[in-house]
């Protein structure tokens, strides 16, 4: 009986944690009650305070698996041993936001921190996550930017890092205009954006094919 009632507990604990991200992700952090989420959730304002003390505990738990379309993740191997880094890059981060505006509770966290204002909503530990998260993914693209400026593949008087920065800076900004849509819109994730930032990028040779093809090798 004791592992059913654990059970059950969990059941709601994860219930209210997807209520409560809908409803940051359509209304906001600010605009959003724990009353508002109970009620999403299906369960009592009590049930809420049991699982989580308060908002901010509540947000720190719903953007913790926070997976960011634009972090390629500690492995760089393969970038080491493409002879395009910066080609492979481009492909990699396209394919990672496409899968993430059709993931449902994926797009709905990238939707919560995208969100106008967002970083006045969290504070506390919740930004700090986030902002950790931000900090991880611009350190990651900038070793990837290293191994090209070492070959000569990125253009002269470029600094890796400011343009890894500047790399997750459009990556942001197509996700936000994607997240624009009306809910209705199926367009995918448009590559262009990438691959003229990667044209901009890259040192005049080699050449990164059209974006007409941006899976072609």
């Amino acid at each position: 009986m004791a592992r059913q009632t654990k059970l059950d507990a969990q059941l709601t604990r994860t219930r209210i944690v997807e209520a409560a991200l809908a409803a940051f992700a359509g209304r906001g952090v600010r605009a959003t009650t724990l009353e508002d989420v109970a009620a999403c959730a299906g369960v009592t304002r009590g049930a809420v305070y049991w699982h989580f003390a308060d908002k901010p505990a509540l947000v720190s738990e719903v953007i913790s698996g926070l997976e960011w379309p634009l972090d390629i993740g500690p492995d760089i191997e393969s970038y080491r041993e493409h002879p395009l880094p910066l080609r492979l890059l481009r492909l990699q981060l396209w394919r990672q936001m496409e899968r993430c505006v059709s993931a449902t509770h994926q797009w709905q966290q990238v939707q919560l921190v995208l969100g106008h204002g967002v970083r006045s909503e969290l504070g506390g530990a919740p930004l700090a996550q986030l902002e950790e998260t931000m900090a991880r993914t611009v350190q990651r693209l900038g070793r990837v930017m290293t191994i090209a400026h070492r070959r000569g593949q990125l253009r002269a008087g470029l600094a890796p890092m400011a343009v890894a920065r500047s790399l997750h800076a459009v990556g942001r900004a197509m996700l936000a205009e994607h997240a624009s849509e009306p809910a209705h819109s199926q367009r995918p994730v448009s590559p262009l954006c990438l691959e003229l930032f990667m044209k901009g990028a890259a040192a005049e040779t080699p050449q990164l094919e059209p974006a007409s093809n941006p899976l072609r090798r």
